[in-house]
């Protein structure tokens, strides 16, 4: 359970992870456990948590390096968080419309994930007024997904597929999503926060898509591996697979390897010495291409 908050002592932020507190033995039932974050400085995230003695760690992601790879850093309004701050107790007066001014200038959304134990994000749960909701769905959600167990995941793995079986949806968020709205889960937590893969794959490798209609792939509609297996119909690179989606470079050399390694894609060995001069030059230009698109 990760869940960003934007503002530490904050008063709606206290309500969150106060909730989060209250049913420390409900998520430990569950075997789950709780991790806050935002972009507060260490010391303030101590003195939070001292506060309100919260027996889960509380990150701090100062750069905002974390809150960008999930999605749930604002923009560059989040800058003026320190002259809102010193007009919050003023602009509790006003009317409650001022709230939604009040989000759009903090430095994160308040956002909870759901994560896996292989890293997969099972759900994500968005409010920004309505604190104690992500812990209460959280938790709702926890007790109706059926978890298997590490046996029953082992004797699942050695069972064929069943024909016509389709993946279970549920209710991933609080809002329906369309189809066209982005995934907050980044190529960064596909990669399992790796920034480079085993094969150490060359910039310049072509990769190509395979058929899978004998295994096709069971992911959501706007998923990051779907994207690069369509952009891969044209035999591009891996610069320019990471050029063409504006990926991060490392994660997209991960995910290309780990594509490979599932039959999804075949990573082609790139032009050796003995290119011939016109080659080169259209290497050159796919390279420059692809700098500038960067």
């Amino acid at each position: 359970m990760l869940f960003f908050f934007p503002l530490a002592s904050s008063p709606i932020c206290t309500v969150q992870g106060c909730h989060f507190r209250n049913l420390s033995k409900e998520f430990a039932a569950m075997g789950a456990q709780r991790v806050g974050i935002s972009t507060d400085t260490v010391d303030k995230q101590a003195h939070f948590a001292q506060q309100r003695s919260f027996d889960y760690p509380l990150l701090s992601d100062v750069d905002g390096v974390v809150s960008e790879l999930f999605g749930v850093r604002r923009g560059r309004l989040a800058k003026l968080r320190r002259s809102v701050v010193a007009r919050q107790a003023v602009r509790r007066r006003r009317h409650t419309r001022r709230r939604g001014l009040l989000a759009r200038l903090l430095p994160v959304r308040r956002v909870t994930f759901v994560i896996d134990t292989d890293r997969t994000i099972l759900k994500v749960i968005s409010n920004e007024v309505r604190a104690s909701v992500h812990a209460d769905q959280a938790l709702r959600f926890l007790q109706n997904h059926n978890v298997p167990t590490i046996g029953e995941k082992h004797t699942a793995a050695n069972q064929p597929p069943q024909q016509g079986k389709s993946e279970p949806t549920g209710d991933w968020f609080r809002e329906p999503e369309t189809a066209d709205e982005p995934s907050l889960a980044r190529p960064y937590t596909l990669a399992a926060a790796r920034t480079n893969s085993d094969g150490n794959l060359a910039l310049e490798a072509p990769v190509e898509a395979l058929g899978t209609t004998a295994k096709p792939p069971r992911w959501r509609k706007n998923d990051v591996r779907g994207q690069i297996l369509t952009y891969c119909a044209q035999s591009p690179s891996v610069a320019e697979i990471a050029a063409g989606l504006s990926l991060p470079l490392g994660a997209t050399r991960f995910l290309v390897d780990d594509l490979a390694a599932q039959g999804y894609l075949r990573v082609r060995a790139p032009a050796s010495d003995s290119m011939t001069l016109d080659e080169r030059r259209e290497l050159i230009r796919k390279t420059l291409r692809g700098l500038r698109a960067l």
